[in-house]
């Protein structure tokens, strides 16, 4: 008797069928949770700004049986991919009980996390239900540089220390960190931390006001030429950057002002039960706590779509797109208008066309100075991190 079943596609094909069916269906097939803002370290640019230590908002967060409810709906509208955020999730109490809860319901889970309150019982439940990934974010090679940044004393060794208990336990992890002007002499010593772990490291220059409004992040921002060398410095992001751009040559915009998949099939869901296309959409929400989540999904967070690019909106026809990390929200908070592009963002842009031209056409990194960033250049600079 012959098999009918018809040759498998290969898995890249697989999953952008896959994604473009899950999007024509408007399936929410991955969100992220905020189960609090709470944190245990004060980092000085973190966009949450003063709601980390907010004991009002603390009080009013969801509890356990809530949120393992909303878990629960989430599952049956289709979602697969899911991640647990904060603040720092494992201060709660209960994070072992609701990441337990979306595990067993089948969900592929990561987990972002400062790796200070990775305890016994974490690591446990991680062996007996493995996550994705846990990304842990680290914010110096030293403990003086990320005493600077989370303003906190004794962290950085709880942290090196979470590291190395999940690289024993054969738990999936990865770091990052982000890019400013207090740790940017150490990035590549935190390369050289994860390449020793045999672990994956990256790090984002896109420091972006608090939530409230409070713009003094942004003053830890490095330049954006800076930043543009430091991330070309591997030849494997240039590549990366490089096929990214000739994939969106000639990709034609909509009018909608969000081209994204918040809304789509990515959804955010905050500490309070609020439902939002995406973490920095904030002006479009549906609460969870009166409502079922397919409700919201289907009748609130469609607004999204009605956000439409303005015709004199200096983005629509800018040829340099396909470098650009365009976000309308991240607009909003630094400008006030989705439609009134960041400057920063804008001269990184810039500077990432000029140096990937460079590449092209010469067949290395040129933006008409040395890059001080090269592997060999590392090595004669960098010293010890811990």
């Amino acid at each position: 008797m012959n098999c009918t079943l018809k040759q498998p596609p290969e898995t890249q094909t697989f999953l952008l069928e896959f994604a473009l069916k899950t999007e024509n269906l408007r399936v929410p097939l991955s969100g992220s949770i905020e189960i609090t803002r709470r944190c245990n370290l004060s980092c000085v640019h973190c966009y949450l700004g003063d709601t980390r230590q907010d004991l009002r908002l603390t009080k009013q967060e969801m509890d356990t049986r809530t949120w393992k409810r909303i878990i629960d709906e989430v599952v049956d509208q289709g979602c697969l991919f899911l991640l647990f955020t904060g603040g720092e999730p494992m201060i709660r109490k209960d994070f072992v009980e609701i990441y337990r809860h979306a595990r067993k319901a089948g969900m592929i889970v990561t987990v972002f996390s400062n790796g200070t309150r990775i305890s016994d019982d974490i690591i446990k439940v991680f062996r007996e239900y493995p996550p994705y990934r846990v990304e842990i974010s680290i914010y110096g090679a030293t403990p003086g540089t990320y005493q600077t940044i989370t303003q906190r004393s004794g962290e950085f060794e709880k942290c090196i220390q979470a590291i190395h208990r999940l690289q024993k336990n054969n738990i999936p992890f990865e770091l990052k960190t982000i890019l400013m002007i207090q740790n940017r002499h150490e990035v590549f010593l935190m390369q050289r931390m994860a390449d020793d772990l045999g672990v994956r490291f990256r790090f984002d220059p896109a420091i972006f006001p608090c939530l409230n409004g409070d713009k003094r992040p942004l003053g830890f921002r490095v330049h954006p030429s800076e930043a543009v060398e430091m991330e070309l410095a591997s030849e494997k992001n240039r590549k990366s950057w490089l096929n990214f751009a000739d994939r969106m040559k000639g990709v034609t915009l909509s009018e909608n002002l969000y081209e994204c998949s918040a809304g789509l099939n990515n959804f955010h869901i905050d500490p309070w039960g609020v439902l939002q296309p995406c973490l920095l959409v904030t002006d479009i929400g549906y609460d969870l706590r009166n409502g079922s989540f397919r409700h919201g999904w289907q009748t609130a967070i469609p607004k999204i779509w009605e956000k439409k690019t303005p015709k004199d909106f200096k983005c629509r026809n800018c040829e340099k797109r396909a470098y650009c990390g365009f976000c309308p929200a991240f607009f909003r908070l630094e400008t006030g208008s989705e439609a009134q592009v960041s400057p920063y963002l804008c001269e990184m842009t810039q500077h990432m066309h000029r140096a990937l031209a460079g590449t092209r056409n010469q067949g290395g990194y040129d933006d008409k100075k040395e890059n001080r960033y090269t592997p060999e250049a590392i090595r004669k600079t960098a010293g010890p991190y811990h």
